[in-house]
């Protein structure tokens, strides 16, 4: 007993289990924890893979940061308002189909095509919202269901015109400038992704929309007794 007694001081004497307990009470901690984790896996890759450091390394990162990036942030709202979805990997498929399609296959401008994403990406959420929101569905099970449909959809398109998107190549110098270009060294697709997130973070945090959002997703009832149309 004696020695279990003297090893269970030096555990409540060595181990801060009150001072890790106050610090994740902190209202900052959330951030910070996210924080050092990219530090830690930036110092792994660093000692892991030989010249990390590099700029063209950094470029390519930027680049795929700005293309996932957007969908990350148009979830993160999602998940802000209280909901899920699982469908956005097939948007995201069908979308890019959209504007290969239109630029590729029926040569159209670039305007057009992102017109014509756009069109897809409000088009497949806009059917979620309405079975979501109107029909009062589950969004776990209606977005399982709309990822198997979306991408169905793709399956079944993508391989009819494989060989005509693969054929041809537009030229576009807008185009290629989102995709390839830079600007001082930073590539313009992540700039127009940070851009897009500076907006999203004032909107969310600093307007009157963005509180609702935040307020509905926090406690539905609570914004409804508040008068919030949710």
């Amino acid at each position: 007993m004696a020695a279990s007694d003297t090893l269970l001081r030096l555990r409540y004497r060595l181990v801060p289990d009150r001072l890790f307990g106050e610090l994740l009470t902190k209202s900052w901690i959330d951030n910070v924890i996210p924080a050092l984790a990219l530090v830690a896996t930036v110092l792994v890759m660093i000692s892991v893979i030989p010249g990390f450091l590099s700029v063209g390394t950094f470029s390519d990162l930027a680049r795929q940061v700005s293309e996932f990036g957007l969908v990350a942030l148009a979830l993160t709202i999602v998940i802000l308002s209280g909901g899920i979805d699982l469908s956005v990997g097939s948007m995201f498929a069908l979308c890019v189909l959209a504007a290969l399609v239109s630029m590729n296959v029926f040569g159209l401008p670039i305007g057009v095509a992102l017109m014509a994403t756009l069109a897809t990406g409000i088009a497949c959420g806009l059917l979620n919202g309405v079975l979501i929101g109107y029909l009062r569905l589950r969004a776990f099970i209606t977005t399982l269901v709309t990822l198997v449909i979306y991408r169905a959809l793709y399956d079944i398109i993508f391989p009819r015109l494989a060989s005509a998107i693969v054929g041809s190549m537009p030229v576009s110098p807008t185009w290629d400038l989102i995709g390839f270009g830079s600007f001082n060294g930073v590539p313009v697709s992540f700039i127009i992704f940070v851009i897009i997130a500076i907006g999203a973070h004032i909107v969310l945090s600093r307007l009157r929309p963005g509180w609702r959002l935040r307020a509905v997703g926090g406690a539905r009832r609570s914004a409804y007794n508040a008068g919030i149309n949710v």
